[in-house]
């Protein structure tokens, strides 16, 4: 079994450990390095080029925003979760610099270990209590969305995908078929001309539909 390699990047020890072991406990999870800045995560990133990087917002130097930035422009491919303590003011911000997460530190084992192989599998994955902040940001959606020329059901679906759910919870919620939320995430981002769902979201907000 190929492991998902993660790189831990924060400026407290005891976290990054914490975090370790809570992850070592995954046998499909290899934590393959660790940074206390932003200077040290692209170093680190080049030299070990993981997967996925838990990254802290507020570490010495570069902060998490701009390092985040920078990792995504050098490896596209790779994932960036932002784990913090901090809450929504940084979450638009942190998904235009091109995070695929965003995650307080309260998190528990589980909902990192599934969250970790939901940016793998290409999700956008928002805490909940996060979510439903951009959930009220997207009153003006309607009116906004016209812009973009999304349908009613679209718009339903960006919203449920800013408010945290993954596709099959969207399902559930708007009683249709796991594939037809799919193939609707394909057309929202066509008509958006962004290549992820995260950065659905990030155009969402940049022109001001969250």
């Amino acid at each position: 079994m190929t492991k998902i390699r993660v790189l831990l990047v924060d400026d407290h020890k005891i976290m990054r450990q914490g975090m370790r072991h809570l992850l070592e406990l995954d046998e499909g999870i290899e934590v393959v390095g660790e940074a206390e800045t932003g200077e040290d995560a692209l170093a680190e990133a080049d030299l070990k080029r993981p997967d996925v990087v838990l990254m802290d917002i507020r570490i010495p130097g570069m902060d998490g925003i701009e390092a985040t930035r920078q990792l995504k422009r050098a490896y596209p491919d790779m994932d960036v979760v932002m784990l913090t303590s901090y809450a929504d003011d940084y979450v638009p911000e942190a998904i235009e610099a091109g995070a695929s997460g965003y995650l307080l530190k309260s998190v528990d084992y589980g909902e990192l270990s599934r969250a970790i192989r939901a940016v793998r599998a290409g999700e956008a994955i928002i805490d909940r209590s996060l979510g439903r902040e951009l959930f009220r940001r997207f009153a003006d959606l309607s009116r906004a969305s016209k812009e973009a020329d999304l349908s009613g059901r679209e718009r339903d679906i960006l919203r449920l995908l800013a408010s945290g759910l993954n596709a099959k919870e969207i399902a559930g919620q708007i009683f249709v078929s796991h594939a037809t939320v799919k193939r609707d995430l394909r057309q929202i981002m066509r008509k958006l001309n962004v290549e992820s769902r995260t950065h659905a979201i990030a155009e969402a907000h940049r022109r001001k539909l969250i």
